[in-house]
This record gives structure tokens, sequence and C-alpha cells, in this order.
């Protein structure tokens, strides 16, 4: 495994944790293993999943962040340290590469503004529970720890609040509750 991949699976395996059978996820998914959403033969992880083996769980990980890491490097027109690949890694795992192709983060990264591509990851810490999107604690941390990595910084580093961009709605929203998220992690 290259370190890019090493440094995404660290920060999965530290926010995921790992469930050999399968259970809902915050956000109401159906999950297994360390947060996977779908098997190696892309079906898709339901109640009836049966039970995986450790050794699955880890393969389902590690060939998932390769496979990410393909569509990664296809959107991503800019070099990037391996600690940078690697927090962009766990966010294309956490929320999938939809979200990071459309994504301010992306436009700004490929501008070459990096800082203002990394402050956008701070954005996404919410989910959809009960209908509403509501800041996840969890989230809130797990974008911080992406944020440290990106930029290269230890732990006691204090994100920026970043300004709302117009261009996403979901970061507009993001913006208000950005500062109360901080105050909690």
């Amino acid at each position: 495994m290259n370190d890019e991949r090493a440094i995404a699976a660290g920060l999965a395996r530290k926010f995921e944790g790992c469930s050999l059978k399968p259970y809902l996820c915050p956000a109401g998914y159906w999950t297994i293993g360390w947060g996977n959403r779908a098997l190696a033969n892309g079906a898709a992880v339901t109640a009836h999943t049966p039970v995986i083996t450790q050794a699955y769980a880890d393969a389902l990980l590690n060939s998932t962040i390769a496979a990410l890491q393909i569509k990664l490097r296809q959107m991503v027109k800019v070099p990037l340290s391996a600690k940078q690949e690697g927090a962009l890694l766990d966010f294309q795992y956490n929320l999938g590469t939809a979200a990071l192709s459309g994504s301010t983060l992306l436009r700004l990264l490929n501008a070459r503004q990096y800082s203002a591509a990394a402050d956008q990851l701070l954005f996404w810490n919410h989910m959809h529970q009960n209908g509403r999107l509501v800041v996840s604690p969890g989230l809130t941390r797990r974008r911080h720890a992406e944020w440290l990595l990106f930029n290269g910084l230890s732990s006691p580093a204090r994100p920026p609040v970043p300004a709302p961009s117009p261009t996403n709605s979901t970061e507009t929203l993001n913006a208000a509750s950005l500062a109360r998220a901080k105050e909690l992690a």
C-alpha cells in the first residue's frame, strides 16, 4: 500500500471504527466493516448482509481507498503531498466521489489555492438526521483532522473560520454552524 492510501486508511480506521456485522450509521445507511456501504462485489450492504471477517473488512477498506485514489487523481490537476492526498482520500471515502467532484474545495484546489481548498474541508461537517441537516460533532472532528493533515500541522492548531461560499448552499449553511462546531472540538 502506498503512503497516501495508508494515511487515508489510518484516518478511516480512527473515525469509522469497525463492525463485522451490518449496522446503521448515524446518517441512516447500512454499513459494514470500516464504514463501507458496499461489499467487494459491489452489492449494497443491507440488514441481511452476512457477518464478515476482520481480514475481509481490512481488504475492503484498502480496495475501496485504492479505487477512490484512481478517481481522485483524475479530478485533481495539481501536485499534492502524500498527506494532502491522504486527507482528500479520507474525505472522499467518507462522503463519496460525487461530493468531492462538484465541490468548491476541488475547484479551489485545481486553481492552486491550497489553503482555501483546505479550509473548505471544514464546511462538510453536517449530516441528515430526521429530515434535517445537523452539525455532527464526529464529522467536525474528522474534518478538523483532515484539515490538520492537509496543512501538515499537528493537533494543537486551530483551523480558521472560513467565509461562506456563495456557490454551494450546503457550504453556506455550514458556515453559520462551523464556529459552534469548532468550539465543541
